[in-house]
């Protein structure tokens, strides 16, 4: 009986601590096995010489960049970027929570976008593709007081290094 007792309280132990995942598994949005099959990113028109683009990277670090204008190149190239840039990417948007966000953070979201906006900026566009569908997030960095302005420039500016902005798209100076 004595030997009954101790099997059952060593099990309820053992139960108390093991963890339940709730919400999405490993591949659900937010969670840090999210198994993205193609990430775009698009930036476009502002008021000057903005790059005008459309870049898609796969997990085997391809690329296929659109150059509409303001690029080094226009229309459409393709090639490798650096060994680990997609999950370089993935990483970017996954510390940030780009899952998460809003698909609308522009002046027509007022909710997301804030009072305050600014005009003649270029937005950013996300398309995260995963077994689940797509997602789309656009940004219009104009949103001053957005409550996801922090995370998103964060987002654009560390992207722009894992895909390599300044060699691909920036024309040359």
């Amino acid at each position: 009986m004595m030997r009954v007792l101790l099997l059952a309280l060593t099990a309820l132990a053992l139960s108390a601590c093991a963890t339940t995942q709730s919400g999405p598994g490993p591949t659900g949005p937010g969670s840090p096995g999210l198994a993205w099959t193609e990430i775009e990113i698009a930036e476009g028109a502002c008021y000057g010489f903005c790059p005008i683009y459309t870049i898609t990277v796969t997990p085997d670090d391809r690329y296929t960049l659109n150059g509409e204008r303001f690029t080094r190149h226009d229309g459409q190239t393709s090639g490798r970027l650096e060994a680990g840039s997609f999950q370089r990417l993935a990483a970017i948007l996954q510390a940030h929570g780009a899952a998460a966000l809003p698909a609308d953070i522009t002046m027509n979201n007022p909710a997301a976008c804030g009072r305050t906006m600014m005009s003649d900026l270029p937005d950013f566009r996300l398309g995260l593709t995963g077994p689940a569908g797509r997602q789309d997030i656009v940004w219009y960095p104009g949103c001053a007081d957005s409550p996801y302005r922090e995370a998103l420039s964060q987002i654009r500016d560390q992207v722009r290094v894992a895909y390599q902005y300044e060699t691909l798209i920036v024309p040359k100076r």
